[in-house]
Formats: C-alpha cells, structure tokens, sequence
C-alpha cells in the first residue's frame, strides 16, 4: 500500500493530479505471476500500468484486472456488447460499470467491469454497443490514487460466482494482441472477444 501511495503522489507531481498520457507501451507482468503472455500493443492506445495476477491494489493479493492510464476527461467504452447489470459508487472502487455479454460458445457466461470512473453514463439495465460511451475515466474510490480505468474480465460457469480472468487472453486479434475498436468495423459477437476500452487516439 506504501508503494501504491508513492506512486500516486509521483504521479501527481508529475501530472498536476489531471492524469497522465503515454501511449504504445505497457508494464510487464509482475515476476510472480505464472505464464506472462506476450503483448503486442498499438501505438496508439493508452499505457497499461498494471498487468492481471500478483502484486495488486494491496501488495500479495491478486491484481484481477489490467489498469490503463489516461487523462481526467478520457472516454471508457465497452469492451464488446451488453446488457448494464450495475452502475453504482462504492468506497474502494468509486463509480463502477458492470456489463453482461451473455454466454460465451462453452456455455459460461461473461461480463466487463469498468471501475474508478469520474462518471458513469449509462443506467443498469441499457443496451450498450460495442464502442458505446459507458464513463470517464477517473480516480474515484479509496483504492485509485492515480486517474486511471482498472478493466475486468469475469467468467461464470455457475449462475452468479464470478472468477476474474486475464483480459490479455480476450482481445479480438487473439491472446496478447491489444485490438483497438474501429467505428464502423463488423465484430462477431462469439466467441467472446473484447476490444481496448479506451478509444485509441
């Protein structure tokens, strides 16, 4: 958690707390995480500062999501269509988004969450398109510290546990490949497959 807090004041030094932009590059994988994935980035979408598995929010605990920097102002988008199952603040992660994608090809069904934002733009229970505005991106909850979107993949086989899993494994290029959504681009619906939720520049 120290860590976490020296980071956040260094950013905010460097940024004047409005957030920071850096684009076509990403932190690797913590050195205890098993089976790091390669990463092929786009030039053009925003920094990944935290990768999925260990060395999270809280230091030894799991990182269940990657977190993606950018500037106060910065839209979120969705990841692939839904349906808004959740949109409310709590404590630790501020204002959240919670989508459903509905069940994957082997049955389990699967959901996004967006979490940190300055706003929420959509209600539960609206219809989102693949691209469709869902927030901005923020620094809100007590766990944030820097402006940033701290982005979840979660899987269910049962009807409501769901285990978060690695969003480097879902990207529409394929597992490591950070596919940027195009406006105007047909996308298949299934299997499961995500694009950046962050417009890319």
């Amino acid at each position: 958690m120290r860590r976490l807090f020296l980071r956040g004041v260094a950013g905010c030094l460097l940024s004047a707390c409005d957030g920071i932009e850096k684009f076509g590059t990403y932190d690797q994988y913590n050195h205890l995480t098993t089976d790091p994935i390669p990463i092929e980035m786009p030039p053009n979408a925003n920094y990944i500062s935290e990768q999925f598995g260990r060395g999270g929010e809280v230091e030894g605990l799991p990182h269940e999501g990657i977190d993606i920097w950018g500037k106060i102002g910065t839209p979120v988008i969705a990841a692939a269509p839904g349906r808004v199952s959740a949109s409310f603040y709590e404590p630790g992660h501020g204002n959240t988004v919670i989508v459903e994608h509905g069940r994957d090809t082997d049955g389990e069904k699967v959901r996004t969450v967006y979490k940190h934002l300055k706003t929420r733009e959509v209600a539960k229970g609206a219809q989102v398109a693949r691209g469709e505005l869902v927030g901005i991106m923020g620094a809100t909850g007590a766990l944030a510290m820097l402006i940033h979107l701290h982005f979840e993949v979660r899987r269910a086989s049962g009807e409501d546990y769901y285990v978060a899993k690695d969003p480097m494994l879902y990207w529409v290029k394929g597992p490591g490949k950070v596919t940027c959504f195009e406006p105007g681009k047909q996308y298949s619906d299934q299997p499961f497959r995500i694009t950046y939720p962050v417009p890319c520049r």
